[in-house]
């Protein structure tokens, strides 16, 4: 008898699993399909495109007016990409013309200040309303100020090979598992499910169901693959959102570049943020609407 009723309750106890594995996803689907933001993919082929094309890494362009970018500490900042706005047609807010930039610091922490992501003592965000077509690479190179004895080389930093930036069309992305609002969203749907079996935090449950919304977790996408370099939609990242709290306010993914591992025949990957990380700048819709970069947050993370 006791063993007839421990089949029982271990039949009970796979039917309840597969309960809430099924409802689970279910739940997280249904999110996905309800909170949906535009984002235009990006891949990289290596190269050095024109100077004003859009590239991760390599030689920018600057305005003949303009002097190169400076760290906190007079250094000359990187660039770490550039992209042609013509190429974002489907993203609402974001510019679709000019030339928008990234430039970081080539140190051991790529100018990220994690005491405050906002810091733009080792990154600056540009944006170039129009471009000069007869400003030469030559004379941009001109600019650069050398850098200290005791800085990093020229060759160091997460971009290994320059890139040309090749934009896809624009896609509806769905909410993924990262975003801070994904808990308290999925405990209401779940709560309202399944009042008999009430959560009141959502990572006992994520620990227990993970494999199952694996294809959730990262860009809230089915189907989509790494590297998940891309500009709007929802973020991506290794660890976990810096931005509750004191960065909520800043709520577009301005620019959002992957590591990307490929052998390039030069003996190094293409991008390598870290161990496999990956960096992202946010901003303020408001603020992107008036084309205002004044306030962006920078940061990266890595497994």
């Amino acid at each position: 008898m006791k063993r007839d009723q421990q089949l029982e309750n271990n039949e009970k106890a796979r039917q309840t699993a597969k309960e809430v594995y099924d409802l689970a996803r279910q739940i997280t689907a249904e999110l996905h399909a309800e909170h949906r933001r535009p984002c235009v993919r990006f891949t990289l082929e290596p190269g050095e495109p024109e100077l004003c094309a859009s590239k991760a890494g390599g030689t920018p362009y600057l305005p003949r007016d303009m002097a190169w970018p400076l760290d906190g500490e007079g250094g000359p900042l990187s660039l770490l990409a550039q992209v042609d706005c013509a190429g974002l047609s489907g993203l609402p807010d974001f510019p679709q013309t000019g030339l928008l930039q990234f430039w970081i610091a080539w140190e051991d922490v790529c100018g990220v200040d994690f005491e405050d992501l906002t810091n733009t003592a080792g990154f600056r965000v540009l944006y170039h309303e129009t471009m000069d077509p007869s400003v030469t690479a030559e004379e941009v190179q001109a600019k650069r100020p050398p850098r200290p004895e005791d800085d990093y080389d020229d060759d160091w930093g997460p971009v290994f090979v320059p890139c040309r930036i090749c934009p896809q069309p624009a896609v509806e992305q769905g909410m993924n598992t990262l975003d801070p609002r994904f808990p308290a969203l999925f405990l209401e749907k779940w709560n309202k499910a399944r009042p008999d079996l009430r959560l009141d935090h959502w990572w006992g449950l994520h620990a227990l169901v993970a494999d199952r919304l694996r294809d959730y977790d990262a860009t809230g996408q089915p189907g989509w693959t790494a590297p998940f370099h891309q500009l709007g939609g929802y973020p991506y990242f290794t660890q976990q959102d810096p931005r509750p709290g004191r960065y909520e306010d800043l709520d577009v993914v301005l620019f959002q570049l992957d590591s990307e591992m490929r052998d390039t025949g030069k003996g190094g990957d293409l991008v390598l943020w870290g161990d496999c990380g990956v960096c992202n700048f946010f901003i303020n819709r408001e603020a992107l609407k008036r084309r205002d970069f004044s306030r962006v947050a920078y940061t990266w993370d890595c497994c």
